[in-house]
C-alpha cells in the first residue's frame, strides 16, 4: 500500500498538555477514524486525474502541489505547439507545399499524440491522397504502419487495390530473381572459401616463420661477444636476410587474405551483382508494401 501524505489542514485535535510540567502530544481521533484504526483500515493515496506515478510518492503536499502544477503547465505547452504545428502545416497543405506540410504535422506530432495531426501527416505525404510514393519509404512505412487504424483507413480507401497490385507485381519479378541470385551466391562461395583457406595457411606459415627467424636472430646475436668464431655473426644475417623475406610474404598474404575474405563477405550480399541490386531493391519494396498494407505480421505467421 502507498503511504498516506496527511496535510496539515487534515490533523485533527493535535493538541499539547502538560503532565506534571512536562509536555505530551496527543492526538485526538474522531470517532470515525478511531474506529477505522482499530479495524486495521489501510489508506491509499489517490491523485485526481492522475496515473501512479513511484516519483510523486513521499513527496509533501507542496511539494506534490508543485509537480503537478509543472506538468499541467507543460502539458499546456506542448498542446499550444502542437496547435501551431498543426495550423503551419494547414497553411503550407493549402499552397499545396505537401513536404514543408508535412514537417508540420510531424513536429506537431512530437509535442503530443494528435489525430489530426497524423491524418494529416498521410495526406501531406500523399500528396492529398493522389501519389503514394512517398509511402514506399522506409521510414515513412514503418510510421503509416504504427499509426492508428483510423488514420491509415483514408489512405488504403483510396490506394490499397493499388498498392496490392504493386506487390503482385513485384513479388512476380523478384521470385525468379531470388532463384537465380541464390544459385549464384552458391556457386561462388565454395571457391571463394577454398581461397580464403588457401591465403589464410600461408598467412600463418609466414606470421610463424617470421616468428621464428626473428627468435633465430636473437639466440644468435647473444652468442657474439661470448665466441670468437664467426658463426654467430653468420647466424645473425642469414636470420635476418629470412625474417625479411618472411616479412615480405607475410605483407603479401596479408593483403590477399583481406581480398579474399572481402570477396566472401560482399558474396553474402545481394548488392554485389547488378541483378543481386535489383533484387535488393524489390526486396525492399515488398518490405514497404507490407508494412503498409499490415501484411508483414501474416506473412511472417505463415511462414
Amino acid at each position: 500500500m502507498e503511504e498516506r501524505l496527511i496535510d496539515k489542514d487534515e490533523l485533527r485535535g493535535v493538541r499539547r498538555k502538560r503532565t506534571d510540567g512536562e509536555e505530551d502530544v496527543v492526538d485526538e481521533l474522531a470517532p470515525d477514524d478511531a474506529a477505522a484504526e482499530e479495524e486495521g483500515e489501510n489508506y491509499t493515496l489517490e491523485f485526481d486525474g492522475e496515473e501512479y506515478d513511484e516519483d510523486l510518492v513521499g513527496l509533501t503536499p507542496s511539494q506534490l502541489k508543485e509537480e503537478l502544477e509543472r506538468r499541467e503547465r507543460l502539458r499546456e505547452e506542448a498542446h499550444a505547439e502542437s496547435l501551431r504545428h498543426i495550423a503551419a502545416g494547414e497553411e503550407a497543405f493549402a499552397a499545396r507545399q505537401f513536404s514543408g506540410a508535412a514537417e508540420q504535422f510531424r513536429a506537431a506530432l512530437s509535442y503530443e499524440y494528435s489525430q489530426q495531426a497524423q491524418e494529416r501527416l498521410f495526406a501531406a505525404l500523399t500528396e492529398d491522397y493522389t501519389d503514394a510514393q512517398a509511402l514506399l519509404d522506409r521510414d515513412n512505412a514503418q510510421e503509416f504502419a504504427a499509426a492508428d487504424e483510423a488514420c491509415r483507413a483514408p489512405v488504403l480507401e483510396v490506394f490499397g487495390e493499388a498498392l496490392r497490385q504493386e506487390r503482385e507485381r513485384a513479388e512476380g519479378e523478384a521470385q525468379p530473381l531470388r532463384e537465380r541470385v541464390r544459385a549464384a551466391q552458391e556457386e561462388r562461395r565454395t571457391p571463394f572459401a577454398a581461397n580464403r583457406t588457401y591465403y589464410l595457411v600461408r598467412f600463418l606459415i609466414s606470421f610463424a616463420a617470421m616468428v621464428l627467424f626473428a627468435v633465430g636472430i636473437g639466440v644468435s646475436a647473444s652468442f657474439l661477444l661470448r665466441t670468437q668464431s664467426s658463426a654467430p655473426t653468420v647466424l645473425t644475417i642469414v636470420f635476418g636476410v629470412l625474417t625479411f623475406l618472411s616479412f615480405v610474404f607475410f605483407v603479401y598474404f596479408s593483403r590477399k587474405l583481406l581480398v579474399a575474405q572481402r570477396l566472401c563477405r560482399d558474396n553474402e550480399q545481394l548488392s554485389s551483382t547488378e541483378e543481386g541490386a535489383q533484387l535488393a531493391e524489390l526486396e525492399e519494396r515488398l518490405a514497404c508494401l507490407d508494412l503498409v498494407l499490415g501484411t508483414q505480421g501474416q506473412e511472417d505467421g505463415a511462414e
